[in-house]
């Protein structure tokens, strides 16, 4: 098990999902997670807004977000790479590694979705979002 997993940060996900399933026919895989049903978000200023999606197009994967700042949009910031290990020890040797050159973004902890899950830039400036353990 384990899989590299496409990442778009958009201005207006919702959006975009009817646009792929438009022009790919892409598929909803489960529920879309919205910001403001997020713990910790405020549920005014995300109102509408996409916290996770994942679109299945032909045998491929996407998952897709709305921006929730200004950064995320920055050029080179809007794909990023989700990389789901079959393990919590390759996790952390992963992380590790990634972090020697790199930059930590989040450090590896138990997040609400049930994985524990980490962020890290590497030193060609690739953001990996890395979890084991969705539950």
């Amino acid at each position: 098990m384990g899989q590299i997993i496409p990442f778009v940060t958009v201005d207006n996900a919702m959006d975009a999902i009817a646009f792929y399933k438009d022009v790919f026919g892409a598929e909803i895989q489960g529920d879309i997670t919205m910001l403001e049903d997020v713990p910790g978000m405020d549920k005014s200023t995300y109102k509408g807004k996409v916290g996770h999606c994942t679109l299945k197009i032909h045998d491929s994967t996407l998952f897709i977000n709305d921006a929730i700042d200004e950064v995320m949009l920055t050029p080179g910031d809007r794909i990023q790479f989700v990389l789901e290990l079959p393990d919590e020890k390759t996790l952390r040797t992963t992380f590790e590694n990634l972090s020697l050159s790199g930059k930590v973004v989040s450090e590896l902890q138990e997040v609400f979705w049930g994985a524990l899950f980490g962020t890290v830039k590497d030193q060609f400036n690739i953001t990996w979002q890395i979890y084991y353990g969705h539950k």
